[in-house]
């Protein structure tokens, strides 16, 4: 059935030959600094001796993450391990594909690999289970022994065998990509062929898994991340060359015009992927900026409001203490006076009866009028106290809704953040539904 269904392809690509004249004249139209968004990646020479051309970069994005700077590869290889990262958020929702090195941006030699060159090779981290089963984030250099057990740090993780049987099923039932070999040690190797056939999956499908498995010269040394290798395109060959073992599915050189017509076609593949990529980018820097910008205005107007703050609370304590100054003077005047009346009075000589006695009822009666003086200052002291007890908590009460604002502050910029994520989400979507349609042009 794949076999009908690459015949139907190439059937296809023959009836785009027809049009590659006029897609060429309509690239003539097409801004010089723009004419290399049609140029297709090209796959030169053996993985283990060759080079790369016209490079797609692996991106990271939701479901994938590209671990290493040198990231490059054909855009066969780059495509199927972005539509791998998608079956996987699909199957296990959360699941994060992580991704080592493919090849140099122009490939060639990447110590210390021995392959790696011409951009169809590719290293993936295996999926992990901590002690209690839970999903833990995938790291590339996570060796497990014969038990499918790993040490990191003080933690001891197990081998995912569920999620590691979906990715390996996602890449070898890849039509646009033709998986030639995933390098495994032998040991996790026979865990997931065990599993696979445990868990009912169908033959057709172990028996891929099986041959693209199969051991072959450094596959011991991957039991801490799996090496992915694709065939070369029909489009790159007789320029790309493909090492044996080969599997029963492999066709072989194609014909002269099957290339030619293969190269047309993936042009325009390659126009539209680029293009998908480069508005993607454009997006995502769009929104950084937007929410830089956010930021930025955000933390100038918390900082406004706290600078306000603290010139409020600065006056409100300078007018309590002048008032708590003056009131202190007035009520310590008044003391004194109270005390010097006191010793006054204490002083003056007794009067013989009926002697002065208006002079006596108007020492009392002053006495009097000075006492009730005392308690109405006293009074507007308690009042002023109070006043000042309750311009601090006005103040503190204002100072609370200005962290509120500060907060809220905080809460727009992340909700602008992830507004920013979820456009980006949506950038990328629209882009997977270009690669669909063009997907759809192909079949």
């Amino acid at each position: 059935m794949r076999r009908a269904f690459r015949v139907a392809v190439l059937a296809w690509v023959g009836c785009v030959a027809i049009f590659r004249d006029g897609a060429m004249a309509r690239a003539q139209d097409i801004p010089p600094g723009e004419l290399l968004l049609d140029a297709d990646s090209q796959s030169i020479g053996a993985t283990e001796d060759g080079r790369l051309e016209h490079a797609f970069a692996l991106e990271s994005r939701d479901g994938l993450v590209a671990l290493r700077t040198n990231r490059f590869g054909t855009r066969e290889l780059v495509g199927l391990l972005e539509r791998a990262a998608d079956a996987m958020a699909r199957e296990a929702p959360g699941s994060v594909l992580a991704v080592g090195e493919l090849s140099a941006e122009h490939g060639g030699h990447l110590p210390p690999h021995g392959s790696h060159q011409s951009g169809r090779d590719a290293d993936v981290g295996y999926f992990a289970l901590d002690a209690a089963g839970e999903p833990v984030p995938q790291a590339v250099l996570t060796t497990f022994d014969a038990r499918g057990e790993a040490r990191r740090g003080g933690e001891t993780l197990h081998f995912d065998d569920a999620r590691n049987w979906a990715l390996f099923v996602a890449l070898v039932d890849d039509l646009a990509a033709e998986v030639q070999h995933i390098l495994i040690a032998s040991h996790l190797r026979a865990r997931l062929l065990a599993y696979g056939a445990q868990s009912g999956a169908p033959e057709e499908v172990r028996r891929r898994v099986g041959l693209v498995t199969e051991p072959i010269r450094g596959s011991e040394v991957h039991d801490d991340h799996l090496h992915v290798r694709i065939y070369c395109a029909v489009g790159d060959r007789p320029a790309c060359l493909d090492r044996p073992p080969l599997h029963p599915w492999y066709e072989g050189t194609p014909s002269p015009e099957a290339v030619e017509a293969a190269r047309a076609a993936d042009a325009l593949r390659a126009a539209a992927q680029r293009r998908a990529q480069a508005e993607a980018r454009l997006a995502e820097r769009a929104l950084q900026l937007e929410a830089q910008q956010q930021t930025v205005r955000e933390r100038a107007r918390a900082d406004a409001l706290a600078r306000e703050l603290r010139r409020q609370v600065d006056r409100e304590r300078a007018r309590a203490a002048r008032l708590s100054a003056d009131e202190r003077r007035t009520l310590a005047a008044l003391r004194a006076s109270e005390e010097a009346l006191r010793r006054e009075v204490s002083g003056r000589a007794p009067t013989a009866p009926g002697v002065d006695r208006g002079a006596e009822l108007e020492a009392a009666r002053w006495e009097e009028a000075e006492r009730r003086r005392a308690a109405r200052l006293r009074e507007q002291l308690r009042r002023a106290e109070v006043d000042e007890r309750r311009r601090a908590e006005a103040a503190r009460r204002a100072a609370q809704r200005d962290a509120a604002l500060a907060r809220r502050a905080e809460s727009l910029r992340l909700a602008s953040e992830r507004r920013a994520q979820h456009l980006l989400r949506r950038a990328e979507s629209l882009a997977a539904a270009q690669r669909r349609d063009a997907a759809r042009m192909t079949r």
